[in-house]
């Protein structure tokens, strides 16, 4: 720790050592993660970090004092900017900015603000803070995703339903009646598909959600239930009489989504089958149809963690809400083409 101050916990409030108090008050209770450095030649050296850090980042004190603090907390790719930074911690420039952080349980995004000052001996020290930001930012990243897709889907269903309306009107044959209803018909339900999985990624969005023990085969008998109603194809159940997972209600809106998917993005003859089942240490549900596959561009950002706000409009809310629900469950979406097949993995933790 540097001499700049001390954690003296009777203040003095009208001498300099009641404000150095007063400081590792600050230091010790704020709730942002707050590291002290000093740089030694350009390395950002670690001289004290408060109780929010090792809670944050999950490294206590003993393990990163005296070390690097970009070997712990900097990923890979981002080894530039970083030093860029302790290159402006050196000149005795601040810095501010978003970035990436590695913490013991995986890399999240921080608020970062760096606050640079001279120590004994001409010595260059610094204050890294660190304020989470990682749900805010993937809230805000989703809402946008959300709401393209629903504009985009919006206007091409209604403009669907709006062109088959009007070419009903001067239909004479019965057969191209009967065809152009079935038309509005098949789109009307796809709208109101929409809405459904719009009103539950809201809800996985917003609010607090606290998985639990459930049952997941009543949701994928549910789900498919829902789907055969609605659509024509080949639904195939394979699940066993009782699988428990850490899971919420929502979950069966997204096995549903899943399956429609898998349904009406198939121009042959659709076939899907449903499968849950035990695996070492997890739990799957998997959604496997021997359609095309999902495109690279629609499905990167879903399951391989690319920008999301690239997302493709093709399949609309479906995949989205699948994943954003099993991230809720603390599970994960996995996705595999073989043989003809398209799988997506819903891997949930066991009850």
């Amino acid at each position: 720790m540097s001499p700049e101050y001390t954690h003296d916990r009777h203040p003095d409030t009208s001498t300099a050592s009641g404000a150095s108090d007063r400081f590792g008050h600050l230091f010790d209770l704020i709730g942002d993660a707050v590291v002290e450095i000093e740089l030694v030649d350009t390395t950002p050296v670690v001289r004290a970090v408060n109780p929010a850090f090792e809670d944050i980042f999950g490294y206590d004190e003993r393990t990163v004092l005296g070390e690097s603090l970009n070997e712990f907390i900097v990923p890979d790719s981002h080894s530039t900017d970083a030093d860029s930074f302790d290159e402006r911690t050196a000149a005795g420039k601040p810095n501010h900015a978003i970035v990436r952080r590695q913490t013991a349980t995986g890399v999240r995004e921080f608020l970062y603000r760096g606050v640079p000052y001279e120590g004994p001996n001409d010595h260059r020290f610094g204050f890294a803070i660190y304020s989470d930001i990682t749900e805010q930012r993937t809230y805000e990243r989703h809402i946008q995703v959300i709401h393209r897709i629903l504009r985009h889907n919006l206007r091409n269903e209604l403009s669907v339903i709006m062109g088959a309306a009007q070419l009903l009107e001067t239909e004479t044959n019965r057969e191209d009646i009967e065809r152009r209803a079935a038309q509005i018909t098949r789109h009307a339900h796809e709208l109101a598909s929409l809405g459904k999985e719009a009103q539950t990624l809201e809800r996985i969005l917003t609010e607090d959600r606290h998985p639990e023990p459930v049952d997941v085969v009543p949701m994928c008998v549910e789900a498919a239930d829902a789907v055969a109603e609605r659509t024509t194809g080949t639904i195939d159940l394979d699940v066993p009489e009782q699988l428990r997972v850490t899971g919420v209600p929502e979950l069966v809106t997204a096995i549903e989504a899943l399956v429609e998917n898998g349904i009406v993005h198939n121009d042959g003859d659709p076939v899907v089958c449903v499968d849950a089942h035990y695996e070492p240490k997890r739990t799957v549900v998997e959604i496997a149809d021997n359609g095309p596959g999902i495109p690279a561009s629609e499905r990167g950002p879903v399951f391989d963690r690319g920008d999301i706000t690239q997302l493709q409009h093709g399949t609309g809310l479906g995949l989205w809400l699948a994943r954003c629900t099993v991230e809720v469950c603390d599970g994960r979406l996995e996705y595999d083409r073989a043989d003809g097949w398209t799988v997506v993995r819903m891997v949930l933790r066991p009850a």
